[in-house]
């Protein structure tokens, strides 16, 4: 069993939408709901967590209350994507009374396509590792540009993989993490991962899907309703 944390703290500005691009219509409903459905609707899950910018705070609380009863709790986001999981971690131990052995799964909320399989293999790898990501083999060449402008690097394709969420680890060993790095390489360390593999902790993956998809710009949404309508 597990918690799902979803990490909505951002803006989305480059989607150039006038909201946050969680609240943007997906086929009838708001792609936070899609993401959150995904995980109310798995058995595995006993409550779900949403970190949200404080600026939608009322207006996300209002939604979720529209479409769901129970089990699905809010809480402010923070400056950036792990002070909103430390928010989600919070609210977990205080407010739901979870231990520092409870599994957090954490889950990009434009990503509104995340499969029960995969949500399973995330709570199954917490067996044996103390994080894991899901992730895809690279498919295009890849290249390391120190510049931005030419080529510094060719790595091996064989290596290369694509990351995904969600990215799951335990309430405990995520705060751990966080007290062995400095000020200054909090500023550095964009998701769960990189905090884990800092602190020498090995990063399990497992496998990702091409439908995981993130929203990011408005041909995403193309794509999506594409696969949503295909799927019907």
């Amino acid at each position: 069993m597990a918690i799902a944390g979803i990490v909505a703290g951002g803006t989305g500005s480059r989607m150039g939408a006038d909201m946050p691009k969680q609240f943007l219509d997906l086929c009838g409903e708001p792609v936070i709901i899609h993401t959150i459905k995904r995980f109310a609707l798995n058995k595995n899950i006993t409550d779900i967590i949403v970190g949200i910018h404080s600026d939608w705070y009322d207006y996300t609380d209002v939604m979720i209350k529209k479409y769901f009863d129970a089990g699905v709790h809010l809480t402010r986001g923070g400056n950036d994507r792990n002070d909103t999981i430390v928010n989600i971690i919070k609210y977990a131990q205080e407010k739901l009374k979870a231990g520092r052995d409870e599994i957090l799964i954490t889950h990009d909320v434009v990503r509104p396509f995340v499969s029960d399989r995969m949500i399973e293999d995330s709570i199954e790898a917490m067996k044996y590792c103390d994080i894991c990501t899901a992730a895809l083999p690279a498919t295009d060449t890849m290249i390391i540009s120190e510049n931005g402008r030419t080529a510094s690097e060719f790595p091996p394709r064989s290596m290369m993989f694509r990351v995904q969420t969600p990215q799951t680890f335990r309430l405990g060993s995520f705060m751990e993490m966080l007290g062995g790095v400095s000020p200054e390489e909090r500023k550095n360390i964009t998701d769960a991962c990189k905090l884990f593999y800092i602190n020498g902790r090995d990063v399990y993956l497992i496998d990702g899907e091409e439908t995981n998809i993130k929203l990011t710009y408005p041909s995403d949404f193309d794509a999506a309703k594409a696969f949503m309508r295909h799927n019907a």
